[in-house]
C-alpha cells in the first residue's frame, strides 16, 4: 500500500509504497525526490493563523509543532493559534 509524502521545502507531493520492513527505500520517511529534503507523511499536519498578521499557513510533522510548541508565523514571527 502506498503512503503519500509532502516536501516541505519545495512542496512536492509523491506517493511511495513501503517494504515488507516498513521502510520507504530504508527510510522511515524517505527524502524528497525532487530536492533531497526531509519528506512528511502528508497527513500529519496542523494549520496555522497569526493572531498579528493574520496570516494562514501549514506545518507538516509532529501535527505541525515545532519541538511541541506552537510555531512562529512564517512572515511576521509571531506565535501563531490552532485552526
Amino acid at each position: 500500500m502506498e503512503q503519500d509524502f509532502v516536501c516541505p521545502t519545495c512542496g512536492n507531493l509523491w506517493s511511495q509504497a513501503a517494504d515488507r520492513y516498513g521502510l520507504f527505500g530504508g527510510y522511515g520517511i524517505p527524502p524528497c525526490p525532487v530536492c533531497g529534503d526531509s519528506g512528511h507523511n502528508a497527513d500529519d499536519y496542523g494549520d496555522f493563523t497569526c493572531s498579528y498578521c493574520d496570516h494562514s499557513w501549514r506545518n507538516y510533522g509532529n501535527g505541525g509543532l515545532v519541538l511541541g510548541r506552537w510555531p512562529s508565523c512564517p512572515k511576521c514571527g509571531t506565535l501563531a493559534e490552532d485552526n
